[in-house]
């Protein structure tokens, strides 16, 4: 009996790349006192010690809105960042307990970030079940 070939099962792409700040779309609002806040932190440090989070295809934001943000008003040009199959199944989508929309779907994200009709801030809550190592970048290699 000659069994059934099995199908390959993709693998969802993860990649780094410091990305041209410019490409990227913003799906939510920032705080403004944790933009203060983060910005001077990094000024302090010297560096960015974590990567943002984006949705490969659409360049849109899905962590690290404040990050991008402080890295802009440093006078960075480019931020390290991991482009991410946002449909697969390694990354998963709530929202805060907080929140003022308590559902929200990942289409409704990237149309949010494609037309800049943003959620409030911290609104989404994107997680993965891969881990995803800290990669420290000195603001001097961003600018």
């Amino acid at each position: 009996m000659v069994r059934p070939r099995r199908l390959a099962r993709r693998t969802p792409s993860v990649r780094f790349e410091v990305f041209e700040i410019g490409r990227l779309h913003g799906h939510e609002r920032i705080r403004p006192a944790l933009l203060e806040q983060l910005t001077e932190q990094i000024r302090r440090d010297g560096y960015l010690r974590r990567p943002i989070l984006v949705a490969d295809r659409d360049f849109v934001i899905l962590d690290g809105h404040h990050r991008l943000e402080a890295l802009r008003a440093l006078g960075a040009r480019r931020i390290p960042a991991y482009l991410i199959d946002y449909f697969s199944d390694i990354v998963q989508l709530g929202t805060w307990p907080d929140a003022v929309v308590s559902v929200i779907t990942k289409e409704e994200v990237i149309r949010r970030g494609r037309t800049g009709d943003l959620f409030p801030p911290k609104t989404s809550r994107h997680t993965m079940t891969i881990s995803l190592e800290d990669r420290p970048t000195d603001l001097e290699d961003l600018r």
